[in-house]
């Protein structure tokens, strides 16, 4: 299995038999949600990483095939017709995600090594001057640690026993410093490039998933001589907008206290009741414009609350927050 951060998770072992992936996918888009879903079976992995909604990049790990793309999206949705198999949903920043999107795609400006053998000193300064944007990963054995770049310079530290990113490096350099350990780093070279594509754009995951279905072998019911068939019940009418339940909306409210404290403080926390109050809270955030009146109010109050605070992104945490816990 890859190394990948596993940070803020949002969801861990949800059988994908519970969802419906594709509408999943376009919800994760339409929410503007920014992170990475992963999918994984006992002979197969995949990984799909969001940036403010859009796709930006898929890959499909089974036994020697390694598919991108179109590829790895019709294998996972002929996987998971089957009902087998889980999904995992982490949000992150913006730069988080171009950097796990590294990890699995970028280019290996150095391939995995020996940490003991390796001159990080006289890397790091290269990295500066280059403005490298990328992950460098550390693993030793069981252990795996990850620090993040952004134009040369650090923006988070990631280790396996974490479900956050942190600030200092402090276990990344235990692990860097374990006998066996070995380091490699992997680069993204054109990062804007990357956040003009949109799979969900390019391609019609609706049909790939009836293409997907249509491929599965029908199993017929057994017949029964002598016996009149059993009418079949007619189908329950589902609602177009399915309930959340209340368990769901308590951890997502509980989640972006945590968000907007990040950033605001314990102010942030009283300012997010109040917004809840007068948006009409998590349940009524499947409309659209009742979830961006909500967002709006907040920026502009939680810009009089702290001038300095980094709002944009405490934004895009909190709509990938939002997508992905009314996604799934």
């Amino acid at each position: 299995m890859l190394q990948l951060p596993r940070s803020n998770p949002l969801y861990e072992q949800l059988a994908v038999s519970r969802i419906n992936l594709p509408d999943a996918l376009k919800k994760l888009g339409s929410g503007g949600f920014t992170g990475y879903l992963g999918y994984d079976t006992p002979s197969a992995e995949a990984y799909l990483v969001f940036i403010k909604g859009a796709l930006i990049s898929m890959l499909l790990l089974e036994q020697q095939r390694r598919l991108t793309g179109f590829e790895a999206l019709n294998s996972l949705f002929c996987q998971a017709t089957g009902g087998s198999g889980v999904i995992n949903l982490y949000r992150m920043t913006a730069d988080i995600a171009l950097c796990t999107h590294a990890l699995l795609h970028g280019e290996a400006m150095m391939q995995p090594q020996k940490v003991a053998a390796t001159d990080l000193k006289a890397l790091i300064p290269r990295m500066q001057t280059e403005q490298t944007t990328g992950t460098m990963l550390f693993t030793a054995s069981d252990r795996c640690a990850m620090a993040f770049y952004k134009q040369g310079a650090p923006i988070g530290f990631y280790h396996d026993t974490s479900h956050e990113i942190a600030t200092t490096p402090l276990e990344i350099q235990r692990v860097a410093a374990l006998a066996e350990a070995t380091v490699e780093l992997r680069t993204i070279a054109d990062p804007d490039a990357l956040l003009h594509h949109n799979f969900l754009e390019t391609l019609n995951i609706d049909r790939l998933w009836q293409a997907a279905l249509s491929r599965r072998p029908s199993v017929k019911p057994p017949i029964t001589s002598g016996a009149p068939p059993t009418p079949l019940a007619a189908p329950r009418q589902q609602s177009a907008a399915p309930m959340v339940p209340p368990h769901q909306l308590a951890e997502l409210i509980d989640d972006l206290q945590e968000v907007i404290k990040a950033y605001l403080g314990r102010p942030g926390g009283t300012l997010l009741d109040k917004l809840l109050a007068d948006s009409g809270g998590p349940a009524a955030w499947s409309d659209p414009t009742a979830f961006g009146l909500f967002l709006k109010a907040l920026a502009l109050q939680g810009a009089q609350l702290d001038p300095e605070a980094k709002l944009d992104e405490m934004l895009d945490l909190i709509r990938s927050e939002v997508a992905g816990r009314l996604a799934l």
